[in-house]
């Protein structure tokens, strides 16, 4: 099967490293609908930011001053591209900070970003500075979640962008996965699973977990595949594909 586009969740800590390699930018798909969110947002006291968040007061007010000075339109003087900003685990993995152009390239058209603020994000897409979880208790617009605000809009925009015969990667975390109507999606999905040798069997470490969703995008970016199968190859950090444990719909990686 041949023609992939993977997902992967944001983060919540950002970064300031530039990559001088990479000159173009893109502007996100929901920008209108994020204006929409941020107009709320900034009616919010920092205290309500701080409960429906779950963050300390500090954080809190960091990000309560970054809504208050969230604005439109985005250029790169108030702006920065969203594979260069997210900085946790998973984009420790990706390590986009030494990409090539043709890295940047390859992964704005097989790379896809969840984001609770903007829905969905290409790699070079440009964004400001926030802190908004997916899975977050924020009732907006009639609805009672983030989940019933982005779900028809990120699945249909999934839909447009997974060619026919192509298959979607899921490097999400379950948290940002559930946005996704799987009943409405007309694209098969290949959830991949990374697990550790424990004395107790094969188990998912979180943290490890997180990293080798970078790793394995990275892997792909890095070899320009084309083809989903080959992504059974990946073997960074002595992670292997397990037949065994694997399914059609679940591949699991070990180590």
């Amino acid at each position: 099967m041949s023609n992939f586009q993977m997902l992967i969740s944001p983060s919540k800590s950002l970064s300031e490293i530039e990559n001088n390699r990479c000159e173009g930018f893109s502007t996100p798909y929901f920008l209108d609908r994020a204006v929409e969110l941020v107009a709320e947002l900034k009616q919010l006291p920092y205290r309500s930011l701080e409960e429906m968040l779950g963050v300390s007061s500090k954080i809190a007010m960091l990000n309560w001053e970054r809504y208050q000075q969230w604005a439109t339109p985005f250029n790169l003087s108030n702006s920065r591209r969203a594979i260069l900003t997210f900085s946790g685990d998973v984009y420790g993995g990706l390590m986009a900070k030494d990409f090539e152009a043709a890295d940047f390239d390859y992964s704005q058209e097989h790379l896809r970003i969840l984001s609770g603020l903007y829905g969905l994000l290409r790699p070079l897409d440009l964004i400001q500075p926030y802190r908004l979880e997916m899975g977050a208790s924020f009732k907006v617009q009639g609805q009672q979640s983030l989940y019933s605000f982005w779900s028809r809009a990120i699945t249909a925009m999934l839909n447009s962008e997974v060619e026919a015969g192509g298959v979607l990667v899921n490097l999400a975390s379950s948290e940002y996965f559930r946005v996704v109507d799987l009943k409405q999606l007309a694209v098969p999905v290949i959830t991949v699973e990374f697990r550790e040798n424990r004395p107790d069997g094969y188990k998912v470490v979180p943290i490890f977990a997180k990293r080798a969703r970078g790793l394995m995008s990275r892997f792909a970016i890095k070899r320009r595949l084309t083809d989903v199968d080959d992504l059974k190859l990946f073997d960074t950090e002595e992670y292997m594909y397990s037949e065994p444990l694997s399914t059609s719909s679940k591949w699991v990686f070990v180590r």
